[in-house]
């Protein structure tokens, strides 16, 4: 039996990655809209929900941190897990501690997809 999708936004610039990652959730039977920058990312916030947000942090100019604030100071009113996906550095977690879940790279796409459904209320 198929489960029912779940929402995730994936936001990371990587092509390679991301197009890995996309293939993976939907294996995983996750609906996925993706953005490769933060103001995408926040727009795609402000017009739906999601069950999971996925977020690159090293985004080009820094625009993961932007999307993180916009999440800081919309928190009560965006309420979905949130992994972020970091290079490693012992300071990857200052940038968000109230974030869900910090995986550091190189991560493996599968480990991604079960650790986001671990956000997902459809199962």
């Amino acid at each position: 039996m198929v489960r029912p999708s779940c929402p995730v936004l994936l936001v990371h610039d990587d092509d390679a990655f991301r197009k890995k990652l996309i293939a993976t959730l939907d294996q995983h039977n996750f609906s996925v809209t993706f953005a490769t920058d933060g103001a995408g990312a926040v727009d795609h916030l402000k017009a739906r929900t999601f069950a999971v947000l996925i977020l690159g942090l090293n985004l080009a100019a820094r625009r993961g941190v932007a999307t993180l604030d916009f999440l800081r100071e919309h928190r009560d009113a965006i309420k979905c897990g949130v992994i972020i996906l970091g290079e490693p550095d012992p300071n990857v977690r200052t940038y968000a501690p109230w974030a869900d879940e910090t995986l550091l790279k190189p991560v493996d796409a599968a480990y991604v997809a079960t650790r986001a459904r671990a956000y997902c209320e459809c199962d």
